[in-house]
């Protein structure tokens, strides 16, 4: 063989060594997927457009939606993977932080493949996962709610939770565990040492008017005046001011309690169904849809380069800096505990409103 002849023989062979990733990567396309996307208040309509737009590129991909919520959907999901851990119940999509600890527990999760979702590394590292097992997405702000009608001057600590002038005049959820990790670390402890938080919140159990199991009793609570403080999200607080509620946001001092939401990959995928996971979830990052989503949900992206609206950058309520300035609860370790807490929730706080 020539020199001329071995060097084309080399290029074709070098050209089909290079397309061979390209053809794989589109043959991994061919592969159908479940997406689990919270139900309501505009959490849909981002991921909606994502996947539209995705199955119009991409035709022999199919992607059915689940809407709901993790306390329906993740008993669910764990329950399938005992049973047939190679077919998920659901191939991806969106857990918050209680959810997505108690999935480290259960074995759930796929480590996320950085290189294959390069919008990853526009996240606040402060949010990231261990092992990467998902990836920060957006976070609520929990602060303080209460009615402007009541309360002249908005609440500026946490403090007001235990301070023997708030006399009936909290609602929270029951066994709202967040905040006894929340009053350990403010009292100088933290979740791994919480007989403080436990103390204070019982010593002042009659701060608390109720203790309630929906979002409507604790509207209903805050907006009659019944119980004009409560520690609450900045996302809903967002929504029910623009309604023209009697409420405002109060960011304490110390700062908001950050609760993220996370998107996720479910262990049992195939390497198919992994790629469009990875194409989902990579896309949901870039700067416009994340900007977006936190408009639409009122949320606070932790995608550090989102593309946000002049109402984003001056509301206080969706600004970023809340998320940066954060208090950082370990939501994995509590749930490691949950049980043994909330028997204490019950035993030393609801026992002693009254």
């Amino acid at each position: 063989m020539s020199a001329k002849a071995l060097l084309f023989a080399t290029s074709l062979l070098a050209a089909a060594v290079a397309s061979a990733p390209a053809a794989l990567a589109q043959a991994e396309r061919d592969a159908k997927i479940s997406f689990f996307m919270f139900a309501g208040s505009g959490s849909d309509v981002v991921p909606k457009e994502v996947i539209a737009d995705y199955l119009k590129k991409n035709p022999k991909v199919g992607i059915d939606i689940v809407e709901t919520t993790n306390a329906i959907i993740y008993p669910k999901m764990v329950t399938a993977r005992r049973t047939t851990p190679d077919q998920p119940l659901v191939h991806c999509g969106f857990f918050n932080a209680d959810t997505i600890n108690r999935g480290d527990a259960d074995d759930m999760w796929e480590t996320l493949n950085k290189a294959n979702i390069p919008n990853m590394a526009n996240t606040l590292p402060s949010y990231a996962r261990p092992e990467a097992r998902g990836v920060p997405y957006q976070a609520m702000g929990i602060g303080l709610l209460y009615n402007t009608r009541v309360m002249k001057e908005p609440p500026t600590s946490w403090s007001v939770l235990w301070s023997p002038d708030s006399r009936g005049k909290i609602v929270t959820f029951d066994n709202d565990l967040r905040l006894v990790g929340l009053v350990s670390k403010l009292n100088g402890a933290d979740e791994k040492n919480p007989d403080i938080g436990f103390k204070l919140l019982s010593e002042n159990a009659k701060n608390f008017r109720a203790l309630v199991d929906s979002n409507d009793a604790l509207k209903n609570l805050v907006i009659s005046g019944d119980a004009p403080i409560a520690p609450w999200f900045s996302s809903v607080s967002d929504v029910w001011i623009k309604e023209g509620s009697p409420v405002g946001f109060a960011v304490p001092k110390e700062g908001a309690i950050a609760f993220p939401i996370y998107m996720a990959i479910a262990k049992g995928v195939t390497p198919a169904q992994r790629a469009v996971c990875e194409d989902l979830l990579n896309e949901l990052l870039t700067p416009d849809r994340a900007g977006r989503y936190a408009l639409v949900t009122s949320s606070i992206p932790l995608v550090t380069n989102a593309t946000l609206s002049k109402e984003q950058v001056e509301n206080p309520i969706l600004n970023p800096a809340i998320a940066k300035n954060a208090v950082q609860i370990d939501f994995a370790y509590i749930a490691t505990v949950a049980a043994d807490w909330r028997d204490r929730w019950a035993r030393e706080i609801k026992l002693k409103m009254r």
